[in-house]
């Protein structure tokens, strides 16, 4: 019998954590894995709730955690992402980067492309870029500056976007919905998302696995609408399956456990 309880736990487990594997929540709570995937069977009876083949979502918007928060949180998944997604980068690539937390991780690989251009909307971004002292040409993105890492905004920074004509846009939204939609939480940031869609040759999309399958309350665009996802390796394979039946067309994985902790320094921005 189904302790409601124990259902009510795992859906505030489930909320903190937006998107959590069912082997992880069982983990945390102390329970066998089948008696925890029976409780996410009748979890996912709620509306607010979806389960996948081996994790849960909570499906309602809910307030960003603070910059500093998120750049810590899921940063080894970040950091392969970005290591990935910096690979496919060449010499002399001008390259349009959105602020946000993985987008600073991100940077650290990219300083080290050579003669690379960047151009960002993220003081952060920048900042990264410039300490590592390269001969990487940065392109600061005016605007309004919001705060807390959101970068700048407004009319003046999507008129910027909009003639910069760049070889890769980089985003990362705050969610990846089932259908397939790039969703971020505050709607200046998505205008942003989309006008780098809009003016870059190519678009990369990045996006680490606690926010696959997670909506959030203003659309930028379809993910089919990129040229190429970049995920880790703790997506379900079913769940790529059904973007890419849906249209996503390049989706490149990041092997998280191929990450050496040696090689990882977490930012202090």
């Amino acid at each position: 019998m189904i302790n409601d309880l124990m259902v009510d736990v795992l859906a505030n487990l489930v909320k903190r954590h937006r998107r959590i594997s069912l082997t992880a929540a069982a983990d945390i709570l102390g329970m066998d894995f089948e008696e925890l995937t029976s409780l996410a069977k009748v979890l996912s009876e709620r509306e607010e709730f979806e389960l996948f083949d081996n994790s849960i979502c909570f499906l309602m918007p809910r307030d960003q955690d603070a910059y500093r928060v998120r750049l810590r949180s899921h940063y080894i998944e970040k950091y392969a992402i970005g290591r990935l997604a910096a690979s496919f980068i060449q010499e002399g690539d001008h390259v349009v980067v959105e602020s946000g937390s993985t987008m600073t991780i991100l940077a650290q690989h990219l300083a080290q492309v050579e003669q690379i251009k960047v151009s960002t909307n993220s003081y952060a971004v920048a900042s990264m870029i410039i300490g590592a002292e390269t001969a990487a040409d940065i392109h600061v993105i005016g605007g309004h500056l919001y705060t807390d890492g959101q970068g700048a905004l407004g009319p003046i920074a999507l008129d910027t976007v909009a003639g910069l004509n760049a070889d890769w846009g980089i985003i990362c939204p705050v969610g990846l919905s089932a259908e397939g939609d790039l969703m971020y939480y505050v709607e200046e940031e998505a205008k942003f998302a989309r006008a780098v869609m809009a003016s870059c040759k190519r678009t990369m999309v990045l996006c680490n696995s606690s926010k696959i399958g997670v909506p959030s309350r203003f659309v930028a665009n379809s993910c089919a609408q990129a040229d190429m996802l970049i995920v880790d390796s703790g997506v379900e394979p079913s769940i790529l399956d059904s973007l890419v039946a849906q249209g996503v067309k390049d989706v490149h994985v990041a092997d998280v456990e191929a990450e050496a902790s040696s090689e990882i320094v977490l930012l202090d921005i």
